[in-house]
């Protein structure tokens, strides 16, 4: 993986429509048989970069856009202008240009039919998942990757507190040696310069393909993008159950919560559901814990009997399957002695 700097701040905040430093933080992605490129673009520039790339993708010079719910008209203008000099018509012989947010996009891509697909994800979570949209297509199953994805986080607007998931889990469970550089860039406000939205996007996308690019399918290494389960809750959760079971250690628990809350977001303990399930834990930073050859590790109920209450004092962690009696005799011991 190449190093990724995030940068210094430039002259003005997202969507606040003050000038910045144009930004180029392409990269490409590999999974699997699939390889297509990832514009990450600041600046005014960054439109004619979309109208080539379409125009190279088509060869009768055609085009249709289909835009998703909750896109600004901002994002769509930008977008319109980029494909005017294109020749609109359906996507047969030319290309599909699909915006909107990760819904929009996986849509579109299984229901191209052989068109190029090039996606214009309009959302900061859209953006950093760019290296997990290969989809099965709806008509023949068969995996489709796009063609190009368009990134401009110049264009979002207002605080991004929904879309850095992404971010947090990547540097904790894949790269953690940008812990101190993003940490220091993180906000509470959840309002960011364009050029460090961009740096956190290509550090994603290069995070996602490194893992992703023998196990398309994610089933192997690619499992670990399943660490949190699509929530900071879920990776506060996952440390604290791997520090229960001896997996992590309390500096790297620690680290999640000083991660989470410098985004500002909440560290409030989430409580386990009542019910067996998997989760994919860290044994350290960067370094998945393998269960039985998988990165997923089964979890049961906490159990019944004494100390199973909910309160302040009460640890509603799970414990690993075929362990629920041996710790619900450490929780009877314990009470006893009380």
């Amino acid at each position: 993986m190449s190093d990724v700097t995030v940068p210094a701040r430039t002259a003005g905040e997202a969507g606040s429509g003050d000038p910045v430093e144009p930004a180029v933080l392409d990269r490409a992605v590999q999974v699997g048989a699939f390889r297509y490129p990832v514009l990450v673009r600041v600046g005014t520039a960054a439109s004619g970069a979309l109208t080539e790339h379409v125009r190279g993708l088509a060869a009768d010079r055609r085009c249709a856009l289909v835009a998703g719910p909750g896109v600004s008209a901002r994002q769509l203008g930008e977008v319109t202008a980029a494909l005017e000099p294109l020749a609109p018509g359906g996507p047969a012989g030319g290309v599909l240009v699909a915006v909107g947010g990760r819904a929009t996009l996986r849509r579109a891509l299984a229901t191209a039919g052989t068109a190029p697909v090039v996606l214009v994800p309009t959302t900061l979570g859209a953006m950093c998942g760019a290296s997990v949209l290969v989809r099965g297509d709806a008509a023949t199953g068969r995996p489709r990757a796009p063609a190009l994805v368009w990134c401009r986080p110049d264009l979002l607007d207002g605080p991004q507190h929904g879309g850095l998931f992404p971010v947090l889990r990547d540097v904790l469970a894949i790269c953690p040696y940008f812990y101190d550089s993003v940490a220091a860039r993180l906000r509470p406000d959840g309002r960011y310069d364009p050029a460090t939205l961009a740096a956190f996007v290509a550090l994603c996308v290069e995070a996602q393909s490194g893992v992703l690019g023998y196990d398309p399918l994610g089933r192997g290494p690619g499992a670990v993008l399943r660490y949190g389960a699509g929530r900071a809750a879920g990776l506060l959760l996952a440390a604290r159950v791997a520090r229960r079971l001896g997996l992590l250690g309390e500096a790297d628990a620690d680290a999640h919560r000083r991660l989470v809350a410098a985004a500002g977001l909440s560290t409030a303990e989430q409580v386990w559901p009542d019910r067996a399930g998997t989760l994919v834990l860290l044994e350290a930073l960067g370094r998945p814990h393998v269960c039985a050859g998988s990165l997923l590790t089964p979890v049961g109920p906490f159990g019944s009997g004494p100390g199973t209450g909910t309160g302040p004092a009460h640890d509603t962690a799970p414990v690993p399957l075929g362990h629920q009696d041996a710790d619900r005799g450490r929780h009877e011991t314990a009470a006893a002695a009380r």
